[in-house]
């Protein structure tokens, strides 16, 4: 195996994506060895003949479940070691999500289903965060290209030692698969920051054309002038959240150092996953947590002296602008009355074709002074109007160096300071707990800055137009384009021009302990609220909560009202950990034995047909009996365990309510939400019962053609396939109010074929033929206790920590979180020495 010409070509920053042969030179080998018997770890060391200065070594200690503990004697070797393992786990990742971001799919993989590659490639070019990210590098810090150069060296030699053939991964042998650059890592890692703002248009800016003139006939009425209505519930969803728990001091059974929960919910698959990994450089890092797919860093984790994680934040990380357009000119647009020109860009893609040939197809696409033009559904691009908008995140250079420090902090005013510093956190919220005791929560994500008139003016639209009124419904901040008081506030202080600074964003330290589920920054505890002069762009503020909020709260209420931290009501780092997956729908603790009430004095429910969207009767009009289900639900215990019987039934009943109704006075409630109770309102059914037992009609009805009993348990039906194995899943959804997530999601652009699911049974349900399949939710879960003599955690990584399908390590972390069975993290050099599984090998390369 012959490295050298594969480092030489990693290590040169700022050229573009062009492939790279794998290397066939003589002059330079790579000799491994590898030993090991049945008492002593194995051991592979890589080493190739001198390249220059760079030298990279690192020892990666497998354990349990596969987890890689990197050591090495600077951060340059270590990000090597972690690039070895990249390409060792997720293989296929980089490389495929590479090819997106620089919009070379179609001329890799062919045009795609329908031509997504094309749009995909056509969409990435005009956002362009290749071009921006690549001028960053070039003049980023020598510590961060250090990092890069050296975790593509690292992925790079793996490829090198296993061949294309030895890939783990659906990329095994795919002629695309290549070394790759350090540049185009840090593009990747730069393109994640834009998930909750570009990358969700990206359907829509391909097809962005200006209409073509129409030739003016007689007696035809020429084209509307006014704009239509987006449609923006065709945004795809960004199927990312979390909860995340600090405790502090005064809420710790010791009365000292602090707890901390980690439980994002993302993807089980596709580009959105986490590995697991321990960092170590003598005096310099050892650092525990877990990383997104392809990256070098940790993400979310502890070291001794602080543990922190992160919640996608409910701000906004993006405007969209609706342009008036000049009458002369559709590429034009109006701004106080002045006409100014778009930018045209011209792209050219190329295109595999199934026979082996390759053509290419060639688009002019538009920019606003503010972004891309977007072909959005409803509006379009007339005479009239078009859409546009502006990313927070796309200069954001800041986002890498922040992480880059963040490996190395010792304490939580280290943390915070680094956050102040850099101002790079994307889009998430931060909860984190200092070994000291203290607790913190702040949202410093990339927040659009509007004036104070400005603000006022979208509010005021708020109430008054129909597409800003549309567009905040669906997430979206839909400004007017043609007035310039909508253009970003430049203030001093923030990370970049029009975008709040630090100062004047949400956060609060504590003692007793803070908390977030995806709600906006008001309500980090159940004890106080965080009320404030903040952007409306950073969420909203005295509005009702989700319920997996309020079971938040709950769980970590200083009344102790769920008894999870013991009769005393302070908890234990144990006590906290068995808190995360204690399965307990909001929704029941309010209603279920209201519901029972109503229920036992009625048999038979009316039920009115059910019509899909293809007008074919889906459930037909019948009188249900729902004494059973009402014996089942009373019976019930309000957990979504995986022998709790009434879960399902009880998700069906939800699912008949939208979220307006589970946190307002309607159909469901008969009492207001009151921002003074924000975690203990709306709590009491109302009056009228008939929907909520048409509702339990339309349940029963909705599982019998399912196949399932209303007395089935939660096991039997939901669950994820994981190496052809049924794994039967605990957890719930935020329908239901419960804080481990399990559900399903889309958000993958991964070119990977994976797993599907059936159509619902009826609409409005959850429920497949199959039951409930599950590909997202509770991912890397992290539990951190400070409170004994020395730092204690416990993980799951609810995927495993490989690609490899075929792989045991693809299923076993599944069963151990079916299973509740928690893996004790081995965080000292005595713990990952004792691990029974452990296996020892070095990578190195000079």
């Amino acid at each position: 195996m012959v490295a050298g010409v594969v480092v030489a070509a990693a290590c040169t920053p700022g050229e573009g994506p062009e492939s790279i042969p794998l290397p066939t030179s003589a002059d330079t080998t790579t000799t491994t060895t590898t030993t090991s018997t049945t008492t002593t770890p194995s051991t592979t060391t890589t080493t190739t003949v001198p390249l220059g200065p760079a030298t990279y070594e690192a020892t990666i200690r497998r354990t349990t479940d596969g987890v890689a503990h990197i050591a090495a004697a600077d951060v340059a070797s270590a990000a090597y070691g972690q690039g070895w393992v990249s390409g060792e786990d997720y293989g296929c990742t980089l490389i495929d999500q590479i090819l997106k971001v620089y919009g070379v799919r179609s001329e890799n993989l062919g045009p795609g289903g329908d031509g997504e590659n094309i749009d995909s490639d056509f969409a990435w070019r005009s956002i362009d965060i290749a071009t921006t990210a690549t001028a960053d590098y070039d003049a980023a810090s020598p510590e961060l290209v250090e990092q890069f150069e050296a975790f593509a060296a690292g992925w790079n030699a793996h490829l090198a030692d296993v061949g294309t053939d030895g890939l783990v991964g659906w990329c095994n042998q795919a002629p695309w698969v290549r070394p790759v650059k350090p540049v185009e890592i840090y593009v990747y890692a730069r393109s994640l920051a834009l998930l909750a703002s570009s990358a969700r248009f990206t359907d829509f800016i391909a097809s962005a054309q200006p209409p073509e003139p129409e030739p003016e006939v007689s007696g035809f009425a020429p084209r509307p002038t006014s704009p239509g209505i987006p449609d923006f519930s065709v945004l795809a969803p960004v199927d990312v959240g979390s909860n995340g728990w600090a405790v502090g001091s005064e809420r710790t059974e010791s009365g000292t150092g602090g707890l901390l929960v980690g439980n994002p919910h993302f993807p089980w698959e596709g580009e959105l996953r986490f590995t697991e990994v321990h960092l170590t450089v003598p005096g310099e890092v050892d650092i525990y947590g877990a990383q997104l797919v392809g990256l070098p860093g940790v993400g979310i984790g502890f070291t001794d002296g602080v543990a922190w994680t992160h919640t996608v934040s409910a701000g906004k990380r993006m405007t969209a602008y609706l342009l008036t357009l000049d009458p002369e000119s559709p590429t034009s647009y109006l701004v106080d009355g002045t006409s100014v020109p778009m930018t045209a860009r011209e792209h050219t893609i190329d295109i595999l074709r199934a026979d082996g040939s390759v053509d290419s197809e060639t688009r002019t696409l538009y920019h606003s002074e503010y972004g891309p033009i977007v072909d959005f559904p409803g509006l379009g691009w007339t005479d009239a109007a078009v859409l546009s908008f502006r990313d927070a995140n796309i200069d954001n250079d800041e986002f890498i160096e922040q992480y880059l420090d963040m490996v190395s902090v010792g304490s939580l005013d280290e943390l915070i300071a680094v956050h102040e510093e850099h101002q790079g956190v994307p889009l998430f919220n931060t909860i984190a707990t200092g070994a000291d005791g203290r607790v913190w929560y702040a949202d410093t994500s990339a927040t659009p800055n509007l004036s104070a008139e400005a603000e006022l003016l979208f509010v005021d639209k708020l109430f008054t137009d129909v597409i800003t009124q549309v567009g905040y419904e669906n997430g979206v901040v839909v400004l007017d384009g043609s007035d310039s008081r909508f253009r970003w506030e430049e203030v001093p202080g923030a990370r970049d021009p029009g975008l709040v600074p630090f100062a004047e964003m949400p956060n609060v330290e504590r003692t007793d302990y803070v908390f977030n589920a995806n709600d906006s920054f008001w309500v980090p505890s159940d004890e106080f609220t965080l009320i404030g002069d903040f952007s409306i762009m950073h969420g909203e503020q005295q509005t009702p909560l989700s319920m997996r909020t309020r079971q938040n709260a709950a769980v970590l209420a200083s009344d102790n009202r769920t008894g999870l931290a013991g009769d005393d009501g302070l908890f234990s780092g144990i006590e906290l950990r068995d808190a995360v997956f204690d399965n307990v729908a909001h929704t029941a603790v309010l209603l279920r034995e209201a519901v029972t009430s109503a229920c036992r004095g009625t048999a038979l429910v009316d039920i009115d047909e059910l019509v899909d969207g293809d007008g074919v009767v889906a459930l037909p009009a019948e009188s249900v009996d729902i004494s059973t289900a009402c014996t089942v639900l009373s019976n019930w215990d309000g957990r979504y365990d995986l022998d709790s019987v009434g879960a399902i039934l009880w998700r069906e009943v939800m699912n008949q309510f939208d979220r307006d109704a589970r946190t307002t006075t309607g159909p469901l409630f008969g009492d207001p939400f009151d921002p003074a109770q924000p975690t203990r309102t709306p709590a009491a059914l109302a009056d009228d019962t008939t929907p909520v037992l048409l509702a339990l009609g339309r349940a029963v009805q909705t599982m019998t053609k399912a196949g399932f009993a209303v007395d089935s348990a939660l096991g039997a039906a939901q669950f994820t396939q994981r190496s052809g194995t049924r794994v039967p899943l605990h957890g719930g959804t935020n329908v239901e109010g419960v804080t481990n997530i399990v559900d399903w999601s889309i958000n993958s652009s991964s070119s990977e074929s994976v797993p599907t699911r059936g159509d619902p049974v009826a609409p409005g349900s959850a429920m497949r033929n199959e039951g409930f399949p599950v590909n997202y939710g509770t991912s890397f879960v992290l539990v951190v206790d400070y409170s004994g003599d020395a730092v204690q955690a416990w993980s799951i990584l609810t995927y495993g920590e490989t690609g490899d399908r075929e792989s045991p390590l693809f299923e076993t972390q599944t069963v151990r979180f079916s299973e509740k069975n928690w893996r004790s993290v081995a965080f000292t050099d005595d713990q990952i020495a004792a691990d029974p599984t452990l296996v020892e090998y070095t990578v190195s390369e000079r």
